[in-house]
């Protein structure tokens, strides 16, 4: 039985990772750029595990396509199949329970990239049939191999932004054909001599020259990719090292022997090492800057020490007293966002990793102020929490959808400063109130099969006050300032609006606050969303606050607003 599993294992190459590895590297470069550099360990998992499963398959049923070659190939002659140990029937079994086993692993993963899924298991079990068809397999094989990058975006990010997925993809295939060239360098004579084509074949006496070609493009693109993304210096060095690699096995296969040929193969793990070591050092580079810069101040005052920091205060007091740090006046958009936008952000003194609360203001769309929501974000920082207070876009100049595509640039630059904030952008929170609040339900309600949806956008908790969910219904007069049209002109584009339509069974648990005597924002505004979240089995509390009105926020309401977020964002 030993011998037996032994042999299902040379079988599925496992006592030579190299194709692991390989396969696993732009597709850890993938989760990385979606990520912004911060991936989650739980697609990590998958991914890996994903790769060496979807690797054995390939390998297994590799195996089992060239079972008439391999005895004839020195270097093959020795494996399970060809050696008559595994019988071609056991491979494809083998090869059926590994993609089992690769389809158990993904389900985890959100429907576009499962989506993905049977074209990377389709590329895997069509590759080794290639080499019969035309002249040129590591094409093949090069798609195949980079497949996990859109699946990666996928599964960050809901969907693909396709010109840095395809940039890296086309990256990825140049390099691969590089790579995989080496290897066919060492088996040409074997390959002449049975009729298997092969790109060292394809290419001659030229076949240094051109994968020379290859790593260069392959290095282009990946420096695009970088200039798409905003990299730095330290992933530029990274592509150096690779480069370095790269003429290293131009030096080692100078003189095309096959033992050099493989060893210039395996020397591209390195290639494929020094390119994501250099993307991950830039971004935690850029994270410890972002760091720097907020505790010098961006605009602002807040100093971040190990545990403690200092604000100056008019009254002079100690700030540790206080319980927290502010920065304020921090521009979050990027350059060319049509208009310039700041938060506030409120910090816990201990410094502690603390989930997050992005707090919206009210004032019908197009006044007021996020200081109007400072009070509430003290007392978040002093319970635990990084507070931020956004501001955003006014109707009637913006219309909507920029207000929300402004609070979900805010939630990715949190995301991006997540270490220098000591926040945990994986736990967050959105709390608006009034119009504000009808923001924050856009944001976490939203879904990416929904028109303005972002798929890189998660809200882990709502909390709302005095909330407009159902703007067809609400029949307010900013509506059409904030549209652009009335009701009865685009019913569309209102339902498109409104919460209470986009609630689904993945919307975050859900705290509502509602005066009884709300003139501005009738009750029934909240019972509706309250009713839609209840019947798709979301989790949701409403309170209603007898006798209040549009502007009540007692501290009974605030308490409990508070005690949902510690349950829900709190381990």
């Amino acid at each position: 039985m030993k011998s037996r599993l032994l042999d299902y294992a040379r079988l599925m190459r496992l006592h030579r990772p190299i194709g692991i590895w390989l396969l696993l590297w732009p597709t850890l470069w993938a989760l990385w750029f979606a990520s912004g550099g911060v991936p989650r360990l739980k697609l990590l998992a998958i991914f890996t595990l994903g790769t060496v499963l979807m690797r054995s398959a390939g390998c297994v049923i590799n195996d089992y396509a060239d079972r008439g070659f391999d005895p004839h190939v020195e270097r093959t002659r020795d494996r399970p199949i060809a050696a008559g140990r595994v019988s071609p029937r056991e491979a494809l079994v083998l090869f059926a329970l590994l993609c089992l086993a690769a389809l158990a692993v993904a389900w985890p993963l959100n429907a576009a990239a499962l989506e993905l899924a049977l074209p990377a298991a389709a590329l895997a079990a069509s590759y080794p049939f290639a080499k019969r068809f035309h002249s040129l397999p590591q094409a093949h094989l090069g798609i195949a191999f980079s497949w996990g990058i859109p699946m990666a975006y996928a599964a960050v990010r809901g969907s693909v932004p396709w010109l840095p997925a395809s940039l890296l993809m086309a990256a990825n295939l140049c390099w691969v054909i590089a790579y995989d060239t080496y290897y066919a360098m060492s088996d040409r004579e074997d390959d002449l001599k049975i009729g298997v084509k092969s790109s060292a074949i394809l290419f001659g006496r030229h076949d240094r020259l051109v994968v020379g070609l290859l790593h260069l493009a392959a290095l282009v693109l990946l420096a695009l990719v970088g200039v798409l993304a905003r990299r730095g210096l330290l992933y530029d060095l990274g592509l150096l090292v690779a480069a370095a690699f790269a003429v290293r096995e131009q030096v080692m296969t100078r003189r095309r022997e096959p033992a050099a040929c493989f060893r210039a193969f395996l020397d591209n793990n390195a290639f494929g090492a020094a390119v994501l070591a250099g993307l991950a050092w830039d971004y935690l580079l850029a994270a410890l800057a972002a760091g720097g810069a907020v505790a010098a101040g961006l605009g602002g005052v807040a100093t971040l020490t190990s545990g403690s920091c200092a604000i100056p205060l008019a009254d002079g007091n100690d700030v540790a007293d206080r319980g927290y740090c502010v920065e304020r006046d921090i521009a979050y958009t990027p350059e060319g966002w049509p208009q310039k936008l700041r938060l506030d952000v409120f910090m816990p003194a201990d410094g502690n990793t603390a989930p997050v609360v992005l707090l919206i203001h009210g004032g019908s769309w197009k006044a007021g102020h996020r200081r109007d929501m400072e009070p509430l974000a003290t007392a978040l920082a002093r319970r635990g929490y990084v507070a931020v207070d956004v501001s955003y876009r006014f109707a009637p100049r913006f219309r909507f959808p920029a207000q929300l595509q402004d609070l979900q640039q805010a939630v990715r630059w949190v995301r991006g400063h997540a270490a220098a904030l000591h926040a945990d952008p994986q736990r967050l929170g959105a709390w608006g109130f009034s119009a504000g609040a009808h923001l924050a339900a856009m944001l976490a309600l939203v879904g990416p099969q929904d028109p303005w949806g972002a798929a890189d956008v998660h809200v882990q908790a709502l909390v709302g006050g005095g909330t407009p969910t159902d703007l067809l219904l609400f029949n307010d007069s900013d509506e059409p300032q904030l549209l652009g049209a009335t009701p009865q002109q685009d019913p569309a584009l209102y339902r498109h609006a409104s919460p209470v339509y986009l609630v689904t069974p993945h919307a975050p648990p859900t705290f509502l606050y509602h005066g009884s005597a709300d003139a501005e924002v009738p009750l029934q505004q909240a019972v509706l969303l309250s009713d839609a979240l209840r019947s798709a089995g979301v989790p949701v509390q409403l309170d209603v606050l007898r006798g209040g009105g549009h502007s009540a926020m007692p501290a009974a309401a605030v308490e409990a607003a508070e005690e949902f977020l510690d349950r829900t964002l709190k381990p």
